[in-house]
């Protein structure tokens, strides 16, 4: 067994000489050095970077005494009474089309007019193409326009003394929302709306209402895969996130109302996040809280079954527009026997032990890989690798899953604990620089919360390196980062599992297991009817796991009858599918917008330039007034309420920690290392103590 880390490096400490006691006899000196070393100590224990939990506390003390609560952007602003926050969600689902309007209220309590900032984190798979601003019973309808634009129409409005509301992309699942002018003891309450389409997963459904999020590790430089210079560079970007102070108080509450409509009733309804009762009134479900409204510091999910003998292989939601007809198309194609002799498999599993994974997150990941090791097959090969701000793996390479390794496997799964940064360009590129045998299906089970902010490097790693191997994601833990593993899933020619409760990581672990050992149906491609001319999104159809169906969203001239699918299982394979009447679905445009510009995204981690995928991006976005990293929403009162000369405080409004997350600062310095420091200073202390006491004979 062997690891592999960086190597340490000790300090060298100078050595006190003889001579140097020449020093004691100057006590008025000595005395003054020895002040100005206790004063240096206690500052650098004082600007040590805190625990940001204790950081937060501090900062959201009352500290006039009046029960308000103050808050301040950072250590040189004044503290002023914190804006408060509050939600409604309305959601329908209809079959798999869900539609969610988000409703927030931005309050004033203070003396002064208030600009409030928010990062709201949402659905990475959304279509917003909705937005208005909502001042008293007046209602101002916002319009996407090209980002930068926006921003100087909102920028204007702001110091105009106009109330405006901004919202822009951040992250393909970050929002930030502006709010400009709100006044002394008023509220405005910005609305988006989008639309998600939810694909089944062997006949069950999931849902999930992002509601905060886990704080985000910036991570140092690493040698690129990409020669393309990144034109933006990764940052932090979601503010501030706290600890619950608000936990059963004026702010940051989410009420949800939720109706389902899945056209029969159910064979289950159940959320791992919230406790819920629901009510079936002929038609469709009312999803009903048991506390509603909830804290804002975990995801709410839902999850349902369809029943086992539905049968459907095919659905069409279509839309007509002047320009020509829009259609969602799920096709599911028919299980049947196949004669396959199981190839065997080379395991490579990757866990995430960084300060983020500690607690229950642990737990889970640690339970996800002892599942994965108990899967594995005398045939198989495997290694395992887990990785913070540096990382190791148990063996040099991939050795057989007999009764000897895997007993070392356990041990050493049983011993990771978390702590530290998250660095996952280093360990991607060892795993998948593996040596391989000829033979063997690689296939990389990677288990994280997926909390970095340089999403884009990890993905362009992927892109290039993975070759003809597989990679599946494993999210763990309340809010974790779905866009980066869904995404990195989809490149990876994998699927993404989310472990939404702590009894669910051996169901979910073996449903991933069951996909990992099935046959797959790759190099699928649409055969279309004659005449039919069609824009289909993704341009490259995914591989297909078993019980999971094909979506694609297309643009045609007509719709077809019927539809013939391609691919090979591994031997070819073809299956014609008659496609039922199209259901009208009001949306179809708008996600078939969302599919085409995701996949113009997506070749930036290809190589393409940015200015050719801007270009083909905001024509598509202000055609179909959707949101996107280069179209935002304004909407602008024209009233001034704010004279300019008038006192304007900004704030940005932070984000409640995850209820799981330990808000400390492991993912920068690291708790050990911080620690460390601590006793270092400390032995200081004391070593200044024993210089300043007098010698004796």
């Amino acid at each position: 067994m062997t690891s592999i880390s960086p190597s340490t490096h000790k300090p060298h400490h100078r050595h006190k000489q003889p001579g140097d006691t020449a020093a004691v006899n100057h006590s008025g000196r000595c005395a003054m050095q020895s002040r100005f070393g206790w004063l240096f100590i206690i500052s650098l224990l004082f600007t040590l970077p805190p625990a940001q939990a204790q950081e937060s506390r501090t900062a959201l003390l009352d500290q006039a005494g009046t029960g308000v609560f103050l808050l301040r952007n950072d250590n040189q602003s004044a503290w002023e009474p914190a804006l408060l926050l509050n939600t409604e969600m309305e959601v329908t689902i209809s079959g798999p089309l869900a539609r969610v309007r988000i409703r927030q209220r931005f309050s004033n309590p203070g003396l002064a007019f208030a600009e409030g900032l928010y990062v709201l984190p949402t659905s990475e798979n959304a279509a917003v193409h909705g937005m208005q601003l909502e001042i008293g019973e007046r209602r101002i309808i916002g319009q996407i326009r090209e980002k930068q634009q926006a921003r100087q129409a909102y920028e204007q409005a702001r110091a105009s003394g106009q109330r405006a509301g901004l919202v822009e992309q951040r992250r393909p699942n970050l929002f930030s929302t502006s709010v400009a002018n709100i006044e002394a003891g008023q509220s405005i309450a910005v609305t988006l709306e989008y639309t998600e389409l939810l694909v089944p997963d062997a006949g069950r459904f999931n849902l999930r209402l992002p509601l905060t999020m886990t704080p985000r590790y910036t991570p140092a430089p690493q040698p690129s895969d990409n020669p393309v210079p990144v034109v933006h560079p990764y940052t932090a970007v979601e503010g501030p996130i706290v600890e619950g102070l608000w936990r059963d108080g004026p702010s940051h509450q989410a009420r949800l109302d939720i109706y389902l409509d899945a056209g029969m009733p159910l064979d289950s309804i159940h959320s791992p996040s919230h406790q819920l009762d629901h009510d079936y009134d002929g038609r469709g479900y009312r999803i009903q809280l048991a506390h509603n409204p909830v804290i804002m510091d975990s995801d709410f999910i839902l999850e349902w079954a369809l029943p086992a003998d539905i049968g459907n292989q095919a659905a069409v939601f279509s839309e007509t527009l002047d320009d020509g007809h829009y259609a969602l198309l799920m096709l599911s194609p028919a299980e049947r026997p196949v004669s396959h002799v199981r190839q065997p498999r080379e395991v490579l599993l990757i866990v995430d032990t960084s300060g983020s994974m500690q607690g229950e997150r642990m737990r889970q990941a640690r339970q996800s890989l002892l599942h994965a090791l108990d899967r594995l097959q005398p045939e198989d090969r495997f290694n395992l690798f887990e990785f913070n701000h540096q990382h190791s793996q148990l063996f040099r390479q991939p050795v057989p899953a007999d009764a000897t390794h895997l007993a070392m496997a356990r041990d050493w799964v049983n011993a990771l604990y978390a702590s530290g940064g998250t660095e996952m360009l280093p360990v991607l590129r060892d795993a998948l620089s593996q040596p391989s045998e000829p033979g063997y299906l690689r296939q990389l089970i990677f288990i994280t919360d997926g909390s970095v902010s340089n999403e884009q490097e990890v993905l362009t790693m992927i892109q290039r390196r993975l070759h003809n191997a597989r990679l599946f994601t494993v999210g763990i833990g309340a809010a974790p980062n779905s866009y980066l593993l869904r995404k990195a899933a989809e490149i990876g020619r994998g699927q993404f599992t989310p472990v939404n409760d702590r009894d669910g990581v051996a169901s979910s672990i073996n449903r991933l297991f069951e996909k990992l050992e099935s046959p797959v149906l790759t190099d699928l491609r649409l055969e279309l009817e004659d005449g039919i001319q069609a824009q289909i999104w993704p341009e490259r159809l995914p591989d297909l796991y078993a019980g999971q169906p094909l979506v694609v969203a297309l643009k045609l001239n007509r719709l077809p009858e019927s539809i013939t699918l391609h691919g090979h299982q591994p031997e070819p394979w073809q299956q014609q599918l008659w496609l039922p009447e199209a259901q009208q679905s009001p949306g179809t445009a708008k996600l078939w917008a969302r599919s085409k510009i995701e996949s113009l995204m997506d070749r930036l981690v290809q190589g393409a330039a940015e200015a050719e995928v801007r270009e083909a991006v905001l024509e598509v976005a202000l055609q179909h007034q959707l949101m996107s990293r280069y179209t935002s929403f304004i909407a602008i009162e024209e009233t001034p309420v704010r004279s300019p000369d008038e006192e304007l405080l900004s704030q940005q409004i932070p984000n409640l920690n995850p209820a799981d997350h330990h808000l400390y600062p492991q993912t920068s310095l690291g708790l050990l290392r911080l620690w460390s420091l601590a006793l270092l200073l400390f032995a200081a202390a004391l070593a200044l103590l024993i210089r300043r006491r007098p010698a004796h004979a």
